[in-house]
């Protein structure tokens, strides 16, 4: 395949080489374009921060041994547990829904956070089977049950595909 033949693919797949995207935009189109299009990336970028972030700190906290006491960050990691599993979820429906959208393959690859849940559970369930140190806490149930969670809301969306 030809290089100019990649680029008019990938300009007819984003819309750019669209006649009706260089028509001057209404007030509202604009404000259309702003409020709702732009807010849902923006709204997708928070998502996918924070689920990484909310995953990095549960396992800092169960594998450095904080998690044994009681302190605020074992008890936010704990209070944040069901609003994580909703921006996981809404997370999913907005990658699904631009996938069936536009008819594209998605760009964020799900499956390196999946399996980063499930490194993080095989890890922990170990330690805490083979090391007095590791003891099976709040935070290693809550590892268990979010592991489980992402990995179900991940097979939906595998299973059913565009």
């Amino acid at each position: 395949m030809a290089w100019w033949e990649e680029t008019t693919e990938y300009l007819y797949e984003s819309g750019l080489d669209d006649p009706q995207s260089r028509a001057p935009q209404t007030f509202f189109q604009r404000l259309n374009n702003v409020f709702f299009q732009e807010a849902v990336d923006v709204l997708y970028f928070f998502l996918g921060i924070f689920t990484y972030v909310y995953l990095f700190a549960i396992a800092f906290l169960y594998l450095s041994g904080v998690s044994s006491f009681d302190t605020i960050s074992t008890k936010l990691i704990r209070a944040l547990a069901e609003p994580y599993l909703g921006s996981v979820g809404i997370y999913t429906i907005l990658k699904e829904s631009r996938k069936r959208r536009y008819g594209i393959i998605s760009r964020h690859r799900g499956e390196f956070f999946v399996i980063g849940w499930l490194v993080l559970l095989v890890l922990s369930t170990v330690l805490a089977l083979l090391f007095k140190f590791y003891t099976f806490t709040k935070t290693l149930e809550l590892i268990i049950m979010l592991s489980l969670s992402v990995g179900i809301i991940y097979m939906g969306g595998a299973v059913h595909k565009p």
